[in-house]
């Protein structure tokens, strides 16, 4: 990035980029957004996708009674802290090239690697029925890159985690125990069908197959 920091961002746009969810800020003097990852802000870059720029715009105007107010916006793109940056931008942490407006927070329930990096997750309810307590908690916990950790009543297992539109992926799983009954929830998700399904409920992370319901309750400090 430091030798054609433009350039290279400007590809990295065209490739695609990292999902974020963040407020988005538009007026005469600011065009920005802050991903909930972090405090930082960055400034629209000049490679942004058009129509994504449009579509904010548009979300903006929609959502908002007038400039300078952050608006909750789901989008794919790419952060560059390198570029150099002149201007309104020189007041930010960096360039974010927009690449694809996914739509606003109120509306979208799409999954961000933000809500999932770094958490543990409790199963709560299974099917609409609430977990008995009293067994030992059945989690997910995931860690950087969304590699995902856990453990149900019969085993303990790992493996790597995807976000593909509105589905959560599971690959590469690997389990300390076979032989575990169908009801345990590693065979559920792992074994019996590896994409879900993914959104947010309130606090919770409900996954659904069309048949199968599971909620999780978020548990970072257990």
């Amino acid at each position: 990035m430091a030798l054609l920091p433009a350039l290279l961002a400007g590809c990295a746009a065209l490739a695609g980029g990292e999902r974020y969810r963040g407020d988005y800020t538009f007026g005469h003097e600011v065009n920005s957004f802050c991903p909930e990852i972090n405090s930082e802000c960055y400034w629209l870059g000049p490679n942004s996708n058009q129509a994504a720029r449009e579509q904010l715009k548009k979300i903006y105007r929609d959502k908002t009674p007038g400039l300078y107010k952050p608006v909750c916006v789901v989008v794919e793109g790419v952060i560059d802290r390198e570029a150099a940056r002149d201007g309104f931008a020189a007041d930010y942490d960096g360039l974010i090239e927009i690449v694809t407006v996914i739509g606003d927070c109120d509306s979208g329930v799409l999954i961000v690697p933000g809500d999932l990096n770094h958490r543990r997750w409790v199963l709560a309810e299974r099917d609409g029925v609430p977990v008995d307590t009293a067994e030992p908690p059945t989690v997910l916990d995931f860690g950087e890159r969304l590699f995902v950790e856990g453990r149900d009543g019969c085993q303990r297992f790992s493996g790597f985690t995807r976000l593909s539109g509105s589905e959560i992926v599971f690959s590469e799983v690997e389990f300390d125990r076979s032989g575990c009954s169908a009801g345990d929830l590693a065979t559920t998700l792992f074994r019996d069908r590896s994409a879900w399904r993914a959104r947010l409920v309130g606090d919770a992370l409900v996954l659904s197959d069309g048949v199968a319901h599971l909620a999780f309750t978020p548990d970072d400090w257990r």
